[in-house]
């Protein structure tokens, strides 16, 4: 009879040690600051289940990105020059499992982590997700733009998330037709948008679905994409596209 008090006595210490274990036993420490560039065509709008899908599939980059990473936010826009803008720039702060109170208030870190990085984050993709309608898309152009960023910080991990619909329609027509990429590797544009900023970045690509069913080539849009993403130097292109869960908002 004692032997098996004893025992169960051990069960309950085990036990109600496993209860408070640290929350930041294994928090990674040491990790590099990543660079992250997030690339929005929104020319056709998103509707609020796209929004939600996009949210859950960036946040978790969000919570994994080291101690100084920052994202940076850019915009697929007919009015802005050369079709791009950059809407924002999140710094992510230090985490609580990052400090002490010795150095620092993990306490007041830990309040801070929505408000100055979560929420930011997370309002720029919203007001990035709802532009007007355009003729124009010149996705192309606003990835050479975000290589730019690759380029400033060459000694972070680097990772581009494009939210698209991956039709072109700025200095080359997809709707017209999705070229082989080896065609248009031969032209000017090509010689215009090409980067070496991606060398060794990853590389996720939030797919929507076009707002003309029925009048592009899938197949060949995807080829395309992975060819050129490929030809920047990028890894992980052939299972970087992810599509968008939701139906276009109607027009």
């Amino acid at each position: 009879m004692k032997s098996v008090f004893g025992t169960a006595a051990v069960v309950v210490i085990v036990s109600g040690c496993a209860a408070e274990r640290d929350p930041c036993a294994d928090w990674p420490a040491g990790l590099p600051p990543r660079t992250l560039a997030v690339v929005v065509d929104a020319t056709d709008g998103l509707s609020r289940p796209q929004r939600e899908d996009m949210w859950s599939r960036i946040r978790p980059l969000a919570d994994e990105a080291p101690a100084g990473s920052v994202f940076h936010l850019y915009e697929v826009r007919s009015d802005a020059p050369g079709g791009v803008r950059e809407v924002a720039a999140v710094r992510r702060p230090p985490h609580p499992c990052e400090v002490t109170h010795w150095t620092d208030n993990p306490d007041q870190r830990a309040a801070q982590w929505a408000p100055l990085y979560l929420r930011p984050l997370r309002d720029a993709l919203g007001s990035m997700s709802r532009a007007g309608p355009s003729d124009s898309s010149a996705i192309l152009q606003a990835v050479q733009s975000a290589a730019r960023r690759f380029r400033d910080a060459p000694d972070s991990d680097g990772h581009l998330i494009l939210v698209s619909d991956l039709l072109q329609n700025h200095g080359v027509d997809f709707y017209r037709g999705v070229p082989e990429f080896e065609d248009f590797r031969s032209t000017s544009l090509y010689q215009e948008v090409r980067s070496r900023g991606f060398t060794g970045a990853r590389l996720t690509v939030l797919q929507l679905p076009p707002s003309r069913d029925g009048l592009v080539d899938e197949a060949a849009l995807r080829r395309f994409w992975t060819a050129y993403f490929t030809d920047q130097g990028m890894v992980g292109v052939d299972a970087a596209f992810l599509p968008v869960e939701g139906a276009r908002p109607q027009g």
